[in-house]
């Protein structure tokens, strides 16, 4: 059985063995014309005389595949046409420059069809290659190389267009007729003009001079008129004719349509600039970072929210911007993974803070299943971290005070009644004053507990106090009044700053009172004499998470600090570093500031010791006590 002709011109090719291909096989070596059949493991089996000849080393059989076999390197092209054409089960066509083993560069016309067997069942590759090179210094007669031409059309796929020293049309292929819609006694004879829009004259010139300078035009993409003056986008490549004298008589030219081709560009080029305004806007930081950890591109969001900008970070490693151990990790995880989800990281602000970051990271990969890097989005953390410490602490002074309603409720009685009856004693006379001192301890005693029942009070109180806007400086100013006599004791260096627009709270005037009076109280018994203590205040625009306009208010002292193992539990009640300390203090507070949803946290300060953070909301706030 033969290749059925009508299922050719449908790009498709039916056979029964490959040897049915012998006789084509003929036709196209006379024609110069090389063939190979493919199965879809990529190897040869089969091939005509003409590659016979060119590739003597397959002579023994054919065994190898396509790229170790016919090309110097074995390297497989990244858009091999014959797999394509097994994807896709459609004819590919394109031009390759290729280099046998031990020749020049040449350039090839490669058409890949599918060919089923007589089943119908799709399971090989037809390849043919035309030399674009070796067709310049042919010495053969104008009509025969059109004929020549017209015959490989079929084969090879585009339009071949022959055109004279006076840039006539002599020669016109089927191809060329449905490519641009003119009949063949209509372009012939004609000025090759009839295809060239009016500011693209110039390139008839142009193409001749370099094929009768070089022999041949590389591949150009630019555009043609059709019938209907159409633009369409195409390629053209042409190669010298000569006689047999060896001068130039002409040129033939191939021409590829490539309206399929741009309107992809223009879907991808929409596609990559929707991407790309996606990633300018996205609320998160977008990276590309390479397999060895190399920062390869930096969205303009990424920039803004770590103050660093796309020139400074490209070329970077994830290792300035992360712990190392963090980032080898990190790279190591989704290298094995393949991705990962809202990993929680530390990552360096330029200016030298830490930014609590959650990252989410996929491996690229190619076609064949080698990593090519990694896109990583990064989203700052802090206000989801503080929303989170907020709920849970919440969750701990909500428990923390029905316990302490019930204890305070249980114990004040018995109190009262010991303080009483020892007052007592204390002011009948007689024999009791051999026991004052032991009387005296327990009224002490008994009013430090009395203390502890009314912190447990105050813990445990929900508030129904109304709030209003509230100047915080002054106050500042006004809980330093009365903290006057033990800071000049100790001789405390105050430094006091706030943003050029003074800052206002909406909170309770008394919650806000007592927050700032255990704060700067605990500063005052943290500091040695002469010690320091510093407050800032300023405003702090809505973040793309809470939405909130609020004020960041820090309070920092050069004391000996809190470790970082502790920073946390110092809010909940009961706990203290600090002998004296009921663990009540920082409870309180905390509970002030999530009632007025607002969030605080420590950490080390400019001068070493603990820094306080404050966030308090300028408008009226939801509580989330």
């Amino acid at each position: 059985m033969s290749a059925r002709h009508s299922d050719l011109e449908e790009g498709r090719i039916q056979i029964g063995h490959p040897r049915d291909l012998d006789s084509w096989g003929h036709l196209a070596s006379a024609l110069g014309i090389g063939l190979t059949l493919l199965d879809q493991n990529l190897e040869l089996i089969w091939y005509n005389e003409l590659m016979r000849q060119k590739l003597p080393e397959i002579a023994g059989g054919p065994s190898h595949t396509c790229f170790a076999a016919l090309w110097k390197s074995p390297r497989r092209c990244s858009d091999c046409l014959p797999t394509l054409v097994f994807s896709t089960g459609e004819p590919r066509v394109g031009i390759r420059e290729r280099a046998q083993r031990g020749s020049l560069t040449e350039a090839y016309r490669i058409c890949a069809l599918p060919v089923e067997d007589e089943t119908g069942r799709f399971r090989w590759v037809l390849e043919s290659f035309v030399n674009l090179s070796s067709l310049g210094p042919a010495v053969v007669p104008p009509r025969a190389v059109s004929d020549v031409l017209g015959d490989a059309v079929s084969m090879t796929g585009g339009a071949f267009i022959v055109v004279d020293l006076q840039h006539r049309i002599v020669s016109w292929s089927a191809e060329a007729r449905a490519l641009f819609g003119y009949d063949l006694d209509e372009a012939l004879g004609s000025s090759i003009d009839l295809l060239l829009p009016k500011d693209r004259l110039w390139e008839k010139r142009l193409i001749m001079e370099r094929v009768e300078r070089e022999g041949k035009l590389p591949r150009m993409e630019t555009m043609r008129l059709d019938r209907s003056e159409r633009l369409v986008p195409v390629a053209v490549s042409a190669v010298a004719m000569r006689d047999s004298a060896g001068s130039l008589i002409g040129r033939s030219t191939m021409i590829e349509d490539l309206s399929a081709l741009h309107h992809l560009r223009r879907r991808l080029e929409a596609q990559e600039q929707m991407l790309a305004h996606l990633a300018q806007q996205s609320s998160d930081a977008i990276l590309e970072i390479g397999c060895d950890g190399t920062i390869l591109n930096w969205s303009s969001r990424a920039g803004g929210e770590f103050g660093v900008d796309r020139d400074t970070m490209v070329g970077c490693s994830l290792a300035e911007f992360a712990e190392s151990s963090t980032a080898s990790r990190i790279l190591k995880k989704v290298m094995r993974q393949g991705k990962i989800l809202g990993e929680r990281i530390e990552w360096r602000h330029s200016q030298g803070r830490s930014v609590p970051v959650e990252m989410t990271a996929s491996l690229l990969r190619d076609a064949e299943g080698e990593p090519l890097g990694i896109v990583a989005t990064i989203r700052d953390a802090s206000a989801q971290m503080r929303l989170e410490r907020r709920m849970l602490r919440s969750e701990k002074l909500a428990a923390t005070g029905s316990l302490a309603a019930g204890l305070a409720h249980e114990i004040g009685t018995p109190l009262n009644i010991i303080s009483a009856t020892a007052e007592y004693l204390l002011f009948e006379g007689g024999d009791i004053d051999r026991r004052r001192d032991e009387l005296n301890t327990i009224v002490e005693e008994t009013e430090r507990i009395g203390r502890m029942v009314g912190e447990l009070l105050q813990l445990a109180r929900e508030s129904d106090a109304e709030r209003t806007s509230i100047d915080l400086k002054a106050a500042i100013d006004k809980v330093l009044r009365l903290l006057r006599i033990p800071l000049e004791q100790k001789k405390v260096d105050l430094k006091i700053e706030f943003s050029h627009q003074r800052p206002s709270v909406h909170v309770e005037p008394d919650g806000l009172h007592q927050l700032l009076l255990n704060l700067l109280v605990n500063a005052l018994a943290a500091v040695s004499d002469e010690g320091r203590i510093g407050i800032m205040a300023r405003n702090e625009a809505p973040d793309s998470q809470s939405q909130e306009a609020m004020v960041c208010l820090k309070l920092y002292d050069d004391g000996p600090g809190i470790p970082k193992a502790l920073r946390e539990r110092v809010f909940d009640p009961f706990f203290t570093t600090r002998e004296d300390g009921t663990g009540l203090g920082l409870s309180v507070c905390a509970r002030i500031i999530a009632r007025h949803g607002g969030d605080i946290s420590v950490g080390k300060g400019p001068w070493g010791g603990a820094c306080f953070v404050i966030h308090l909301p300028i408008q009226p706030a939801e509580a989330l006590s």
